[in-house]
């Protein structure tokens, strides 16, 4: 039998010391635990991969301790070593998504009336509570509320808002973080050195991002990194044997967009799909990247991507090349695509016509302040250029006197339709910049002159 342990269980942190990125929490036990102010039950929440049974069992045994020090399990003594191990008479761990009725509470109530077997307290750790059913959850209520004072519950889930108010409320509740991706290359670079595996810092970048936030992801994508390349991990053997798109293809798909190719981007793409790229992994990829640009045109601050230096000064480079306008608009189209795209029963043609679509966008779409600015300049032309006949008609007018002007004989109805066609006439004589604007409107949103009958 085999003695290898995947890195999740061999480098599980045994000290509130060694849980990353959830200070917070463990210095709040730590506290409650040299003060003797602990509570009876408590409610660990968060993503997968976070620390949540890592941090109860390390509170179970700075609980049973026999030499605690400043809160923290000395992991010598005969509990310490026997809740590593998994085998210590109270403290049970119990898996709420196959053991979700309510004989399976039933069971820990009457598990619950005896005192501790070995240790100071008897712990109860039930993962993934919020399967439980309605009826287990009332069963649970009362003891909740009224436990012994030996007994201490922990409750942990990712889904807290499942919970019945009437549990979480008898629980000191601890929302946990996900894991910096700064934290997960230290805690991998740690394990490569004690495995003696050389690995470099692109590879190092890539797998604590596929870590999604959770370490235990993370160090599994490692292990199987090790498996493939053995002692020594390079990126771009990492890169192919993952099948994973790298950045330099959504610098080139946002390239064709910026372009308005939507010939180039679709045999692009086709490329792409003949290495047999994950599509769902490609459409958050492109949203993400649109994403950072958006992020460093608006704060100017690439700081806050979570990515290389090398990509960093490129998302630098890329987002003087769009206004955030545009980039609002192509991550509208990904937003309102997402749902269709994730149960679409052909993502292939689905993600042809988004690509399509999000370059015709980026080069018919005109920006309508450019439009009304444009509008503007023409009409202050029309205003300011006046034809040297107006300017005499005016100066002619100047000269009649002022009661010869007030008269106007009567004409002839028959004469109204000839001088309406000359006074327009003369109307374009004498401001011409009207016809122009009359032109500008036809080429900005292609009209046809309408014509009276």
């Amino acid at each position: 039998m085999s003695s290898y342990r995947v890195s999740a269980r061999k480098y599980r942190p045994q000290k509130f010391a060694d849980v990353s990125s959830q200070e917070f929490v463990t210095q709040t036990l730590k506290n409650a635990i040299i003060t003797k102010k602990t509570a009876h039950s408590y409610l660990f929440s968060g993503p997968r991969g976070v620390g949540k049974t890592t941090i109860a069992r390390i509170f179970s045994k700075a609980m049973n301790c026999s030499n605690p020090r400043d809160g923290e399990p000395c992991n010598d003594c005969d509990s310490c070593r026997e809740i590593t191990a998994g085998n210590h008479p109270d403290v049970f761990e119990l898996d709420a998504a196959s053991n979700r009725g309510i004989d399976d509470v039933r069971a820990i109530q009457d598990a619950a009336k005896f005192f501790p077997i070995k240790g100071k307290y008897k712990f109860f750790i039930v993962d993934e509570v919020h399967m439980l059913t309605q009826q287990a959850f009332n069963a649970l209520l009362k003891i909740l509320e009224e436990p012994p004072e030996y007994l201490i519950f922990i409750l942990a889930t990712t889904n807290p808002e499942k919970i019945p108010a009437t549990i979480a409320s008898r629980c000191q509740r601890f929302p946990l973080q996900r894991i910096k991706i700064s934290e997960i290359i230290n805690s991998i670079r740690l394990i490569a050195k004690e495995e003696k595996v050389k690995i470099d810092e692109d590879s190092l970048f890539l797998i604590a991002k596929l870590g999604d936030g959770a370490l235990r992801d993370a160090q599994g994508v490692f292990d199987l990194s090790v498996s493939f390349c053995g002692d020594k991990i390079r990126y771009e053997e990492l890169k192919n044997f993952l099948n994973i798109p790298d950045k330099e293809i959504y610098f080139n798909l946002s390239g064709f967009i910026r372009e308005g190719n939507a010939g180039e981007i679709l045999s692009y793409f086709n490329e792409l799909n003949s290495k047999g790229f994950d599509l769902q992994t490609l459409f958050n990829g492109i949203t993400e990247h649109l994403r950072d640009l958006m992020t460093v045109i608006s704060t100017g601050n690439t700081e806050l991507l979570d990515e290389s230096d090398s990509i960093k000064e490129k998302y630098s480079a890329e987002a003087k090349t769009f206004s955030a306008e545009q980039i609002s608009r192509l991550l509208k189209v990904m937003f309102e695509a997402e749902n269709r795209f994730k149960f679409s029963s052909n993502q292939k043609i689905l993600m042809e016509v988004l690509l399509a679509e999000l370059c015709r966008m980026n080069k018919e779409v005109i920006d309508l302040a450019k439009i009304i600015s444009g509008l503007e300049a023409v009409k202050k032309k029309s205003l300011t250029e006046k034809s040297p006949e107006s300017e005499d008609l005016k100066s002619e007018e100047s000269i009649i006197p002022e009661s010869i002007t007030e008269y106007k004989p009567a004409e002839p109805e028959i004469k109204n339709t000839v001088q309406h066609e000359n006074s327009v006439k003369k109307a374009d004589k004498t401001n011409p910049g009207d016809s122009e604007l009359i032109k500008k409107l036809k080429e900005l949103f292609d009209l046809e002159e309408y014509k009276f009958n």
